[in-house]
């Protein structure tokens, strides 16, 4: 069983959260049983539960033998238009499994303002926890910092180092020359996904602007979320092949 911990580890810890009905009734945990503990950066500890109760379980961490995964691959940032918020939910939860730094909901022309009515703070935090859950169900050690909602100008200026690849996959795109090479020249990757109603012309030249450049993925159109999902496999598969 692998527990996310979003404070400091130290030697013992307290699980307060919706986790302790999860070790306690779900996974019928007892005392002396050993739960694994990671904290979304990259590190995990082996710890033993030492007490339960109603609302808490203590953890005595093993301290002294960590499991330490360096993140040395560039980081990805994905952005992504806001969507209906079940099919948003499900691409914050493959991408997680999948691998990925850090998701930007994205306001553009074409993005459905009623779903940007609905991504309030509360919504971000059903993410996170969405995104916590898939991280603790498929081994990895690295949870993404999930933003608030940003429109396109904010977007483009704030990311926008000379150190990042900037990558836009569009519908009508029929160019494909990413190599594993070329993402290993870069620390960060920033790719991006549009609407259901695709970007407008005056974005697509804003987006050039900035240095985009403008890949496809695939020959059919796909749905945001897939879209979102595809891109995110592509880039890891082809980070893989450097090392």
């Amino acid at each position: 069983m692998r527990i996310f911990y979003k404070d400091k580890i130290e030697e013992v810890i307290e699980i307060v959260s919706s986790r302790t009905h999860k070790i306690k009734s779900v996974l019928r945990s007892k005392l002396g049983d050993e739960i694994e503990i990671f904290d979304g950066n990259g590190t995990s500890y082996i710890s033993e539960i030492m007490s339960i109760s109603n609302n808490s379980v203590k953890l005595k961490v093993d301290k002294n033998n960590p499991e330490i995964v360096i993140n040395s691959s560039p980081q990805i940032t994905l952005a992504f238009s806001v969507l209906k918020p079940s099919r948003y939910e499900i691409a914050i939860e493959k991408t997680t499994e999948i691998g990925i730094s850090n998701i930007v909901p994205l306001i553009t022309q074409h993005t459905n303002d009623t779903y940007v009515k609905m991504f309030s703070q509360k919504r971000i935090e059903r993410l996170e926890n969405i995104s916590i859950s898939a991280a603790e169900q498929c081994g990895t050690n690295f949870v993404p910092s999930i933003q608030s909602p940003k429109k396109l100008s904010e977007f483009l200026n704030f990311y926008n180092q000379e150190d990042t690849l900037k990558i836009l996959f569009y519908e009508k795109s029929k160019s494909n020359k990413l190599t594993s090479k070329k993402l290993k020249e870069y620390k960060q990757i920033i790719l991006v996904i549009g609407p259901e109603g695709g970007f407008s012309e005056q974005e697509l030249d804003t987006f050039k602007k900035y240095n985009y450049e403008i890949e496809s993925l695939g020959n059919n159109i796909l749905r945001g979320e897939t879209a979102a999902i595809c891109a995110v496999h592509n880039i890891n598969m082809l980070i893989s092949s450097i090392h």
